[in-house]
């Protein structure tokens, strides 16, 4: 006899209950042109590097830059997988042995506007693929206080934040903390600085991020590291060049100061499901 949906859901709710191993790192920004992209880029090259199995997820969905930035045009994308237009073998696109993207799209605005079954279905075929064939899953997610940044910024195992020395970047990743943690009860974040002048700049931008999340909230950053400010880093982009030789090295020492085995949580797309009301 075929299942009720409300029986179907369930079952897919015990199935990913808890992560096969797999790990979740988000990349969140409170504002566009801070470079969050080039980041989840770096991050995926950093670990692909190491031996693991990396997949960076666009999670800007409708607005997909990572193609872009690769120069590398995906022949099906997530929408395409919501639409019922292609599996989820289809979607990932190689950039090297241990490195893959899967382009968000376009087409549709937010996963939660899914039907419950339709959106289930989704889920459960995101898992399994990511939880069998992946060590890590970097997530890019779109810039500012968006609903998705935020539902994918709070089910991560690794919450980062990047942000700038610019004012308004700083209130932003101030205002995008703030949020999260007040909407999902999240209290631990890692920040990193780009586009700094100096070490000693990036620490007193973090410090003053620091005190504002403190005074105004039960979270706590964790400042990991930082990146100079470099002009080629835009022609870069220009060229379809997104890893930089320094820019990279310098993500690296960062990456150093972040404990990338998390061990004993809840599962990313348990708290997915969870926090979509399915």
């Amino acid at each position: 006899m075929e299942m009720k949906l409300d029986q179907q859901l369930n079952l897919l709710k015990h199935m990913v209950g808890k992560s096969k191993g797999t790990r979740y790192i988000s990349v969140s920004s409170g504002k566009g042109g801070v470079g969050k992209t080039l980041v989840s880029i770096n991050i995926g090259e950093i670990l692909s590097e190491r031996g693991k199995k990396v997949l960076i997820f666009d999670g800007d969905l409708g607005l997909s830059n990572i193609h872009l930035m690769y120069g590398i045009a995906p022949t099906k994308d997530l929408s395409d997988l919501v639409r019922g237009f292609a599996t989820i073998e289809e979607l990932p696109v190689k950039v090297n042995e241990h490195l893959y993207f899967i382009s968000g799209g376009s087409g549709f605005q937010d996963l939660a506007d899914l039907p419950r079954e339709r959106l289930g279905t989704i889920v459960q075929k995101l898992y399994e693929y990511a939880e069998d064939n992946f060590d890590y899953v970097v997530i890019d997610t779109p810039p500012g206080i968006h609903r998705t940044t935020i539902l994918l910024t709070s089910c991560a195992d690794i919450p980062i934040i990047l942000t700038t020395p610019e004012p308004t970047a700083l209130m932003d990743a101030y205002a995008l903390i703030k949020v999260i943690n007040r909407e999902e009860g999240v209290e631990n974040f890692y920040v990193i600085i780009n586009k700094a002048d100096s070490y000693a700049e990036a620490k007193a931008v973090a410090e003053s991020l620091s005190l504002m999340v403190m005074k105004y909230t039960n979270a706590r950053i964790n400042f990991i590291g930082f990146m100079h400010y470099r002009k080629n880093l835009i022609r870069n982009v220009v060229d379809q060049k997104p890893v930089d030789k320094k820019f990279k090295e310098e993500l690296r020492e960062a990456l150093i100061n972040l404990d990338l085995e998390v061990d004993g949580r809840e599962g990313f797309w348990s708290k997915i499901l969870k926090k979509l009301g399915v």
